[in-house]
């Protein structure tokens, strides 16, 4: 009997239980779906092991030596010695010791250099050579070959030199410039602190056009002795030559690092070959933005009812384009043209001007000789003229 009680006891909160299942069953149905579905999906996947968990995304290298293997015997160091000047001359004046019981010295620098071809050209910076009378170039393997200087451009500081040597390994200049801020880069030279070959890796910070060339500005780490070696991008190709410059800020020297975009190198090189320095196109005038009215007034001497009829002018123009002439050279190309202080200049060869370097920029890479199409608003008239380029010399444009 007692055990006949027993069993209803538990037969009874049984189907207790089971009512209450059915219940959350009937009522909550995504629950128990997602459970099971979960569990179908880790049965059916295969278990990741170890390795794969820490495989690098698609696109990205673990290393860049291999790379680096082919690309660094094409960058050398330089070493250079000057004559011997006098030890009253300037030039020992500069050294921060002068030698002991002598009365004579000789400048010692030294630099970086890439071979750009199988002939034994090599580009550096031209200030690599300030001095020079011996030029070393001692190759990645030890090797050390007498170097003569071609010539060099000190405005974009870039020289070329020539060893008596095949040069197999070599790192081409582009004809073109594709580099994209944001891209990795690597910058390969050889550190005057003791240091063998060394490469650092960075990214484009910038890229921007000054005086007589484009630049790359990149925070790959550059030190003194890396001017003039090579900056190349994920692929090993050559970009830029490096050159290091610095600033000074309450006492502490600022190192900034740069690159001479390469196609633009090529252009500088092309022009020592041919003429042994390099001959730029002069325009023959001076300007100044449209959106600085206050200081081409001051500079022209305006009076309120010209820099009013300029103003004018000015705003017939988008906000911020063309650059106000606020001085034409006398006898020079522009002014043979027909071009005039406040004449608002818009265009140069269908490039649209904001500034006093784009306005470098548009003429840069042309000899004197050649010609430009310059577009120019002169009292409220858009102008289209021809303008035969002369030779650049101390004028900014």
């Amino acid at each position: 009997m007692k055990l006949l009680q027993s069993i209803g006891f538990i037969i009874k909160y049984l189907l207790i239980g089971l009512g209450i299942a059915a219940l959350f069953i009937v009522f909550l149905p995504e629950k128990f779906s997602k459970q099971q579905n979960s569990s179908e999906q880790t049965e059916n996947q295969p278990q990741l092991t170890q390795k794969a968990s820490i495989e690098a995304p698609s696109g990205l290298k673990a290393s860049y030596a291999d790379m680096l293997a082919e690309t660094t015997p094409s960058v050398v160091s330089i070493k250079v010695r000057s004559k011997v000047f006098s030890l009253d001359s300037g030039a020992c004046a500069e050294l921060e010791a002068r030698p002991p019981d002598t009365n004579a010295c000789a400048v010692l620098s030294d630099g970086s250099g890439v071979i750009i071809d199988g002939q034994g050209h090599i580009v550096t910076n031209a200030h690599v050579l300030d001095k020079a009378a011996t030029v070393i170039v001692e190759l990645k393997n030890g090797a050390q070959l007498k170097a003569n200087i071609v010539g060099g451009d000190i405005e974009s500081d870039i020289a070329l030199l020539k060893v008596d040597a095949e040069t197999p390994q070599f790192l081409p200049l582009p004809e073109n410039d594709q580099s994209r801020v944001g891209d990795l880069v690597f910058a390969i030279g050889t550190p005057s602190l003791g240091f063998h070959q060394t490469v650092t890796q960075g990214i484009i910070s910038a890229k921007f056009f000054t005086r007589v060339a484009h630049y790359i500005q990149t925070d790959a780490a550059l030190r003194p002795g890396n001017s003039g070696g090579a900056l190349v991008n994920a692929n090993g190709e050559l970009i830029g030559i490096t050159s290091l410059s610095t600033l000074s800020n309450q006492g502490e020297k600022l190192y900034q690092s740069y690159a001479v975009s390469a196609n633009n190198v090529r252009h500088i090189v092309e022009q020592i070959k041919k003429h042994g320095q390099v001959h730029r196109g002069w325009l023959g005038l001076s300007g100044d933005m449209t959106i600085n009215l206050n200081s081409i007034s001051y500079e022209l001497g305006l009076t309120a009812e010209q820099r009013q009829e300029l103003q004018n002018r000015i705003y017939q123009l988008p906000f911020g384009k063309g650059v106000v002439v606020t001085a034409v050279a006398a006898q020079g190309p522009a002014e043979q043209a027909g071009l005039k202080p406040l004449d608002i200049i818009t265009e140069v060869n269908n490039k649209p001007i904001y500034n006093a370097v784009d306005l470098t920029s548009a003429i840069w890479n042309l000899e004197p000789g050649a010609e430009v199409t310059v577009n120019y608003m002169r009292d409220g008239t858009e102008h289209s003229q021809t303008i035969t380029l002369g030779q650049r010399g101390q004028a900014s444009q």
